[in-house]
């Protein structure tokens, strides 16, 4: 089973590398087709039996639970032709993995039980929040320009360019998690911290959209800025719930000895939400459809509350 789950790998990595250089892609769109035969690598060339090449098999036992999740959201994708339910999946398919690697490895120690009542908190507040917010409005206007790009190509296409990449980044953004599932820690402290820490980013997103969908629940805000709540602490007090979340994982991956390494995890996480994609993207659109946003970025931070503004 293990050789062919690895095979059929190999075939999906090669269809993906060929079609990207076949578009003549930016190196950085080869680091997640990379990733997964990078960890392979690795796990290969561990020592059989020890600590290493066991967490590395664990880890890719559940990034293929994610791949056969993905794949069946893919199907379903196809068949409403909306590609945008990824976003839906996404926060979804992290807390099934947690759960799948947790009764496969069944040690309900006080480590994995904190990690899974946290990943499934959020997991399932975020699915059920978006599933909530779009699938009444069919697909997301951004999928939709793919869509439009791609023809009739994009059927399949979609597999590599939405499915498989987020699943991949999602997989590697879950590290810490995974070493926090890992290790057989009883009560620490840093369960705590990360308890503590998982309330504030949790409070910041889950706060923030239902403070942002009462507000576009009355139709006399049509065209204004939220500015109040948690929306005159940040621009996007969502995004950075979201990242702070990310770091409530990686403090429980510190009861591991490796868990410190897994850092870059979270740093990625914030980088891409305030830097990368996500804030970028938000603030261009918001840019062009409201008339006092730009006011708004002058008084208040992009991304983390009590900073200047910029």
């Amino acid at each position: 089973m293990a050789d062919a789950a690895l095979a059929l790998g190999a075939v999906l990595v090669g269809i993906w590398v060929v079609r990207l250089a076949l578009m003549r892609a930016r190196a950085r769109d080869y680091v997640m087709p990379a990733a997964p035969v990078a960890v392979v690598a690795l796990w290969k060339a561990a020592a059989a039996g020890g600590e290493a090449a066991s967490f590395l098999a664990f880890y890719l036992q559940s990034g293929a639970v994610i791949g056969a999740v993905l794949t069946l959201v893919w199907l379903a994708s196809l068949a409403r032709r909306d590609s945008s339910i990824m976003d839906i999946a996404y926060a979804a398919v992290v807390g099934v993995a947690a759960w799948v690697a947790a009764l496969r490895d069944a040690s309900f120690t006080p480590q994995a039980v904190v990690a899974l009542v946290l990943v499934t908190l959020w997991s399932a507040r975020l699915s059920l929040h978006l599933a909530v917010r779009n699938l009444p409005h069919g697909e997301d206007p951004r999928y939709t320009r793919w869509r439009q790009r791609f023809g009739a190509h994009w059927w399949w296409w979609s597999y590599f360019q939405v499915f498989l990449l987020q699943g991949v980044l999602i997989w590697l953004w879950a590290l810490p998690l995974h070493l926090a599932l890992w290790v057989h820690a009883e009560w620490h402290p840093l369960h705590a911290a990360a308890g503590l820490v998982f309330a504030v980013g949790f409070a910041f997103e889950a706060g923030g959209d239902w403070q942002l969908a009462r507000f576009r629940a009355d139709p006399a805000n049509r065209g204004k800025v939220l500015d109040a709540g948690l929306w005159r602490l940040t621009r996007h007090p969502n995004y950075f719930g979201e990242a702070v979340i990310w770091w409530s994982f990686w403090l429980l991956a510190l009861a591991h000895p490796w868990g410190w390494a897994s850092v870059v995890c979270p740093l990625w996480v914030t980088w891409f939400m305030a830097r990368d994609s996500a804030t970028p993207m938000q603030e261009r659109y918001l840019a062009k459809t409201k008339p006092g946003y730009a006011d708004y970025v002058a008084r208040v931070p992009a991304f983390v509350p009590w900073t200047r503004p910029g």
